[in-house]
């Protein structure tokens, strides 16, 4: 049952918050460790937990946003992610749609989402990127169970040159008859895997794609 709650709770890693938001007065700081803090918290509006998790990368800002971006290589190192497929990009607008497959356990059905995401860039230099589920983009699949409330951020704060404060935060319900109790114990792990993983594909990735001009 753990190892299916885990699988549950990533989807909401894979990419609702706006992550430099202050965090509400009901968050718990549930992990800290390896340069990695995670909050868990309870909004009235979700039945599962919130999270937000945030570390600093020795590298570059622009590598790490580029990794984030470089939709045809995110299930080598965002938990469970069978498949990503970008399905449009405009940079000009700085926005993109992407449909993700997400590898369940046998006997449960893997999950799919479409997702919107919206790049931006302040005048300070932060870089956001926000994420939201969409009911269409993607005829339904019946060998998928598809998922409609998920929202993600990700925020990018460079500190020197090659140093970058990474937060991301966000929600998903993950469809079926799951309890709700188990999947929420698990949410704070998830987050934590990712940006563990973050750090290794960095370290051995050397060809991601140039930024758009609007995070530039």
């Amino acid at each position: 049952m753990n190892k299916k709650m885990m699988l549950i709770a990533c989807v909401a890693s894979s990419f609702s918050l706006t992550a430099q938001a202050a965090l509400p007065s009901n968050a718990k700081l549930s992990l800290n460790k390896n340069n990695i803090k995670v909050w868990t918290y309870q909004d009235v509006n979700n039945p599962v937990l919130s999270y937000k998790a945030e570390t600093t990368l020795d590298y570059p800002m622009e590598r790490a946003i580029a990794l984030v971006l470089d939709i045809a290589n995110t299930s080598k190192w965002a938990p469970n992610v069978a498949k990503a497929e970008l399905l449009s990009r405009d940079d000009k607008k700085g926005e993109f749609i992407i449909y993700m497959v997400l590898d369940f356990p046998f006997p449960l059905k893997d999950r799919d989402m479409v997702v919107r995401g919206k790049m931006s860039k302040d005048n300070n230099g932060l870089v956001t990127i926000k994420n939201k589920a969409l009911n269409q983009g993607k005829a339904l699949n019946t060998d998928y169970i598809r998922l409609k409330n998920y929202e993600g951020d990700w925020t990018f704060q460079k500190l020197a040159e090659n140093k970058v404060k990474v937060t991301t935060s966000g929600f998903a319900d993950p469809e079926g008859s799951i309890p709700q109790s188990v999947t929420n114990m698990l949410v704070e792990q998830q987050p934590y895997q990712m940006l563990q993983k973050m750090k290794v594909e960095l370290a051995k990735n050397n060809k991601l794609p140039v930024l758009p001009e609007i995070l530039k």
